[in-house]
């Protein structure tokens, strides 16, 4: 087993493979959205896979941070990496309304087999997503330029 100290490459590439899985994940709910009829309950377990996912980038994010090999003076003073969490914050925050609306969309569908959303309320979600999949273009910005710091 390798020692923690150079787990960095492993991390990287782990950290990576989570972030590409969650950009995936946030499309995917957005193509699901456009369906008719609407299929409540995978988007329910797509959201929750987007939880996960970002819970999972979260912790594997910090180990990068506190094994990676660059160590916590390189990220403290890096602009780049505040501003990469603060979207990735922003990103959190915006996911909120949808995972609402789809745990929302599941009870009233256990409630009504035959139930579904109203066009106006996609829509909104679909905004909301759309907001979430915008904000990913700054963030992996932040990312390439976090790991070129200082120019």
């Amino acid at each position: 087993m390798k020692a923690l100290s150079h787990a960095g490459p492993d991390l990287a590439i782990l950290h990576h493979i989570l972030v590409f899985g969650l950009v995936a994940m946030i499309m995917g709910e957005r193509v699901l959205l456009r369906a008719a009829p609407l299929d409540v309950d995978r988007l329910g377990h797509l959201d929750a896979g987007v939880g996960g996912a970002a819970a999972l980038v979260l912790i594997v994010g910090v180990s990068r941070v506190i094994w990676g090999g660059k160590g916590w003076m390189f990220y403290e003073a890096n602009p780049f990496f505040w501003a990469k969490l603060a979207v990735f914050g922003l990103i959190a925050a915006a996911s909120i309304i949808p995972t609402l609306r789809f745990i929302a969309w599941r009870r009233a569908r256990k409630a009504d087999p035959a139930f579904q959303p109203e066009p106006a309320d996609v829509a909104r979600v679909r905004r909301w997503l759309g907001i979430e999949a915008l904000l990913l273009l700054p963030l992996l910005a932040f990312a390439a330029a976090m790991a070129r710091w200082p120019f």
